[in-house]
């Protein structure tokens, strides 16, 4: 049974409708913790584009984070940018961060891959903790966030709706764009070569080539959540470039379900926000939280997505059936 591209934009309304909302029923706390969710759903896009759809594991996703978030916090505090010049620099070194990083990355395969990812994610954790006259090390940089430009509007993101409404538009807009990038003849080439990069070969795509694009892509994104991350809480620090930020992109998408896009920011969504509620009332929650992922991901190897999808698809057939 085929879900209709109406369908898509029918339920994509709604939750975009539900999410501009959101911010006038929720508390300041809810409202905080929902931005914070959409900035984290955002980098579990990103690393689905690479994982989900690419098959590439990677652990080195918060390196491109926390360039974007180094980028936007130096571009504001030592060189006084305005704010969309700063978001600007911020995509522009996660960018080239991920061009670089992926020329050498992509052409290393199976289990050195995911070595050679972590490897270079502790290269810059060690660099952003030792250089602590340009990063602040482990106690990062505070910054003072300059107004949002608007023509002759100024708003100021010191108002936590004003900077929600900022976070959700560029979040619904690069969902909107992974959406149109993964349906298109490249997101088609892309699990092309995550099916079977031999056949891939054979047909005449230069692997190699897509790899460091899909790797650049996602580069780019995560620096566009490190940025938005940077802006919202107003410091960077060396911990966000440590590899385990890109695992909890990795947990998040495994539950949610690789290669949907929703997925990942719907395990996002739950974990952080299960995490948030228990960590205030259990000190060992790391344990907890642990067990849970693990029966989640026992009892739904695909995903909370993938279960979904093979259930609708099952009353599909049975509906074809009769």
């Amino acid at each position: 049974m085929k879900v209709r591209g109406g369908g898509f934009g029918l339920s994509f309304g709604l939750v975009l409708a539900a999410l501009i909302l959101a911010p006038h029923v929720l508390g300041t706390f809810q409202r905080v913790l929902l931005t914070e969710i959409l900035i984290w759903g955002l980098f579990a896009i990103a690393f689905d584009i690479l994982y989900g759809y690419t098959g590439m594991l990677s652990f080195g996703q918060a390196t491109f984070f926390g360039f974007g978030s180094y980028a936007l916090t130096l571009a504001i505090l030592r060189g006084r940018t305005g704010l969309w010049v700063a978001l600007l620099l911020s995509l522009v070194a996660s960018t080239v961060a991920a061009a670089l990083i992926g020329f050498v990355a992509v052409r290393i395969r199976g289990h050195y891959f995911v070595i050679i990812t972590v490897i270079f994610s502790l290269v810059f954790f060690f660099w952003a903790l030792n250089w602590s006259w340009l990063t602040g090390g482990d106690d990062g940089l505070s910054i003072k966030v300059p107004a949002l430009s608007l023509g002759w509007w100024e708003v100021s993101l010191y108002d936590p709706v004003a900077n929600y409404y900022f976070v959700l538009a560029f979040c619904a807009v690069a969902f909107l764009l992974c959406r149109r990038l993964v349906h298109s003849p490249l997101g088609r080439i892309f699990v092309c070569i995550r099916e079977n990069e031999e056949r891939a070969r054979l047909l005449g795509y230069h692997v190699e080539r897509f790899k460091l694009l899909a790797f650049i892509i996602s580069g780019t994104l995560s620096g566009l959540a490190g940025a938005l991350y940077s802006l919202t809480f107003r410091y960077a620090n060396a911990g966000l470039m440590h590899w385990t930020v890109s695992g909890e992109a990795v947990v998040w998408t495994l539950v949610g379900g690789a290669g949907s896009l929703v997925g990942p920011v719907l395990g996002a969504g739950l974990l952080v926000t299960f995490t948030d509620y228990v960590s205030a009332w259990i000190e060992n929650y790391k344990i907890i939280i642990g067990v849970v992922i693990v029966l989640v991901v026992l009892a739904a190897p695909q995903g909370i997505v993938g279960v979904i999808r093979a259930r609708w698809a099952a009353r599909g057939g049975a509906g074809n059936g009769r």
